[in-house]
């Protein structure tokens, strides 16, 4: 799953960037659109894979990750040739990360004005496209082309666009428009920015404290149009993030910061996906395996292995909290907690699982 790195330039995507990835990535390269996007897999935290290696001790461990892919800056009034590239960069990827510079004017007034800016900029990219296809789809329509079925699925396209087209000329992005599964469905090839789960970053100065005072202020503002945003001391947290455990740990008491941000926007960007970790523990590895909020027992058996799904039998599973406080899967069995469960099991974030199956 790739979350896309967006923001005007001199954001500081790419200080971000290396931020989250603990990447060395130099800052200022974008030379112009055209440029490729720096890219970086990142570890998502999870405390409680480092609870369960410390049972196990397995001799592998693997938490869960996702892609972050850090794109050139969209210049605000560009128009959408001039930033075509970068769009289409950003079509691609699952979810977006709209980066307002908050390290040298942190007023409230600027990051609101750089945010909507930079969404603005996705909304006219999808005007675009929608206008673009209305046009050609009321012809169809009207001609009465294709079967009966065709012309049903068009008609119902037809009115989603123009709903659509009418919420993003309100300046209401698509992903608060309330679009069912249906909808969702006939929009999937139109890949629009604005129906994109999206989260703000704001990037702050050398005070991570500034940002909580910020982020609320925004919120009171109505400036993140109805996104969630965090914050994020950027330049700080890259130079920490290039010295080893120990200097770090000494930087950061010498500053008085107890805890960096990096952290929570990638557990927030995991969530933002609509992604949920269930585990599996053993003496051979400890891993937080990805799957979709709502995915069945069957789905799980499949992400680890294709065969575990064509032979699932059932899944033996225990909460994370469960399993600690026995201590071991057989004391977890004795006290009843260790359950089996069929193919249609709704799987929760953290369960640990043990998937039986036919060869």
């Amino acid at each position: 799953m790739q979350l896309g790195i967006a923001g005007l330039p001199r954001a500081g995507k790419t200080t971000v960037f290396n931020a989250l990835a603990k990447a060395r990535v130099q800052v200022g390269t974008f030379s112009s659109a055209q440029t490729e996007p720096n890219r970086a897999v990142v570890k998502v935290p999870d405390p409680r894979v480092d609870t369960l290696a410390a049972m196990f001790k397995p001799k592998s461990i693997k938490p869960a990750e996702v892609q972050f892919v850090d794109v050139a800056g969209v210049a605000s009034g560009a128009g959408l040739e001039g930033s075509a590239a970068i769009l289409a960069h950003l079509r691609t990827v699952d979810a977006l990360l709209i980066v307002a510079a908050a390290y040298e004017d942190p007023t409230t007034e600027q990051v609101c004005a750089d945010l909507t800016s930079i969404q603005d900029e996705f909304t006219l990219a999808d005007l675009d496209v929608i206008e673009r296809r209305l046009d050609r789809l009321d012809r169809e329509v009207r001609m009465a082309r294709g079967t009966d079925v065709e012309r049903q699925v068009k008609a119902r396209e037809l009115e989603l666009l123009r709903r659509l087209k009418q919420g993003l000329d309100d300046g209401t992005p698509a992903r608060a428009l309330g679009l069912g599964a249906d909808d969702e469905k006939l929009l999937r090839g139109y890949a629009l920015l604005t129906a994109k789960p999206a989260m703000g970053i704001v990037n702050i100065g050398d005070d991570p404290r500034a940002g909580e005072r910020l982020v609320a202020d925004l919120k009171a503002r109505g400036c993140l149009q109805s996104i969630e945003a965090q914050a994020i001391a950027g330049r700080l947290e890259m130079e920490l993030a290039e010295l080893d455990p120990d200097e770090a740990k000494e930087f950061m008491e010498a500053m008085g910061v107890s805890q960096l941000s990096a952290g929570s926007v990638i557990d927030a960007s995991y969530r933002l996906l609509d992604l949920i970790s269930f585990l599996t523990a053993g003496a051979d590895e400890v891993r937080a395996w990805t799957i979709r909020r709502g995915a069945t027992a069957v789905d799980a058996a499949g992400v680890i292995h294709s065969d575990l799904a064509r032979g699932f039998i059932r899944a033996e599973v225990v909460t994370y909290e469960d399993l600690v406080d026995a201590n071991s899967f057989a004391e977890a069995r004795k006290r009843g907690k260790l359950r089996s469960e069929g193919k249609t099991y709704v799987v929760q974030d953290g369960d640990v699982l043990n998937i039986l199956f036919n060869v």
